[in-house]
């Protein structure tokens, strides 16, 4: 058996590459070489495997027996290198000794799946890595994930941050008029800003003056609508007289398209400070049916609370809005 493996190795060195283009033949050498080493490393495990079955072995015939019950899976060479190996031709004549064209024909080159490309094998080598370090890597019980996907390690709920958020806000944000505002990314609710202040953010988003210019002509007038809509339903004292939060007399909506035009541009894309304004809209949408609703059942002190919130989410989004307005654009907005 020794000698049919040594006969085998010899016929895998001396084996031609089929592809006989010349331009080819460095290459194809360089393949076969690296194939060859791979071949050498496996025949000497069978080898060895082999001389230790010998051991063992009382007679020929047994060691025969044993020899052929080998696994073959173990020195079959089902590695991802051969995807750049040169197959070889079958060297087999009628004067070969049955066990070495058997021999041979296991340990011939496999062709190997087209799945398993040396892409595919980066692939689950850097997906192997990244779950490596996740789960070494210590994280907080309470880690949870952001609306938007954001891993964070912290817990993620609508009120985080600010206890004065509405508590409706579903908790995939999936109730509001823009899905994509601060919660969306940051799992947290924002902080109120005060009418007039310029301490946070502590930048804003550069955005051409020219196009600041042309949102607020076309949206002022709605942004002004929406403000007198809020104060006329403070003082009502029946949920019946409050419109619902997605009556156009709120123009909400507008509210959103003038802050992407002051807030993002087509080369900063959505800004943080947009999410900001987003969120303070969604706040007044969630308040208005909160107002409504404890209206109709009746709570006062829990509707005032509502009207309360819903002008410092008004009252945050205007200053936001008014950090972008200068002396060029026009005139800023009035606080509720």
């Amino acid at each position: 058996i020794r000698r049919h493996l040594q006969l085998l190795l010899c016929q895998i060195i001396m084996a031609n590459p089929r592809n006989k283009n010349a331009t080819m033949k460095s290459e194809a050498r360089r393949e076969r070489k690296m194939a060859t080493a791979s071949v050498v490393a496996s025949l000497m495990a069978v080898l060895s495997s082999s001389s230790s079955a010998s051991a063992f072995a009382p007679s020929s015939s047994s060691l025969r027996t044993t020899t052929t019950a080998i696994d073959v899976s173990s020195t079959k060479l089902f590695h991802w290198a051969n995807r750049f190996d040169v197959r070889f031709e079958e060297q087999s004549s009628d004067d070969e000794s049955p066990l070495l064209q058997e021999t041979a024909a296991k340990h011939k080159l496999q062709p190997i799946s087209e799945e398993f490309t040396r892409r595919s094998i980066l692939s689950i080598g850097v997906i192997g890595t990244t779950l490596s370090t996740l789960l070494s890597s210590s994280l907080p019980a309470n880690a949870d994930f952001a609306p938007g996907g954001t891993l964070l390690d912290r817990p993620v709920y609508v009120t985080y941050g600010n206890s004065e958020a509405s508590p409706t806000r579903a908790p995939n944000n999936s109730n509001v008029l823009f899905a994509q505002d601060n919660y969306y990314k940051f799992g947290s609710a924002a902080q109120w800003i005060e009418a007039g202040s310029t301490e946070f953010p502590k930048t804003m988003p550069f955005v051409p003056s020219q196009q600041r210019y042309d949102a607020l002509k076309k949206f002022n007038g709605r942004v002004q609508t929406s403000k007198d809509q809020i104060v006329k339903i403070g003082s009502v004292s029946s949920g019946a007289d409050v419109p619902d939060s997605d009556d156009p007399a709120y123009q909400l909506r507008a509210l959103g398209l003038l802050a992407n035009s002051f807030l993002a541009s087509e080369n900063t894309g959505t800004t943080n400070e947009l999410m900001l304004a987003r969120w303070n809209i969604n706040e007044m949408y969630l308040r208005i049916g909160d107002y409504r609703g404890a209206l109709q059942k009746g709570d006062q002190k829990d509707a005032e609370a509502c009207y309360g919130y819903l002008t410092k989410a008004m009252n945050s989004y205007l200053t936001l809005i008014n950090r972008s307005i200068s002396s060029k654009v026009g005139d800023q907005f009035s606080y509720l």
